[in-house]
């Protein structure tokens, strides 16, 4: 597995494009929401928790419920792109289209398909950590997270 560089991005008004509304594409964009990025969502169907976001986030957030179409990205601006679909063929086809023209992916079924992580945050007391392993192992990040949700004063203490 390739090292990762952890880097934070300033997101305010970067287009992103996701395909997929499951639950990992809605906890994602819902992320990339908070931080300011505009989002817009193409998936055949969209679950409760993207449309709550829907309508949290209104102007900020698109919704297009159709499936993704081989070539879509040659006329939409993307700054990123997160394959979240239930379909690892098509995941791997965005992630081609992407790599063709030179826009950062996420797939979300494929680690070894991603320029880019969604990092497990913790936000606190106005600090931001984010959180990946670098074995891939989910489990062992959000056990990690919970601890340090679970620490008391991070930001009173003097440097």
């Amino acid at each position: 597995m390739p090292a990762y560089f952890p880097l934070f991005v300033n997101l305010s008004e970067k287009k992103f494009v996701v395909f997929g509304a499951g639950k990992i594409a809605a906890r994602r964009v819902s992320g990339l929401l908070r931080y300011g990025a505009a989002v817009t969502v193409i998936a055949p169907k969209t679950g409760a928790d993207m449309r709550a976001l829907l309508s949290g986030n209104p102007g900020r957030l698109l919704i297009k419920e159709r499936a993704y179409l081989p070539g879509e990205l040659k006329h939409r601006q993307a700054d990123y792109v997160l394959a979240a679909t239930d379909n690892s063929k098509v995941n791997a086809a965005i992630v081609q289209e992407c790599r063709n023209r030179k826009i950062p992916v996420n797939n979300a079924s494929d680690s070894t398909q991603c320029d880019f992580y969604f990092p497990a945050l913790v936000e606190r007391d106005q600090l931001v950590v984010g959180v990946v392993s670098t074995d891939g192992n989910h489990k062992k990040t959000a056990r990690f997270c919970k601890r340090l949700r679970s620490l008391e004063g991070l930001a009173d203490e003097e440097e």
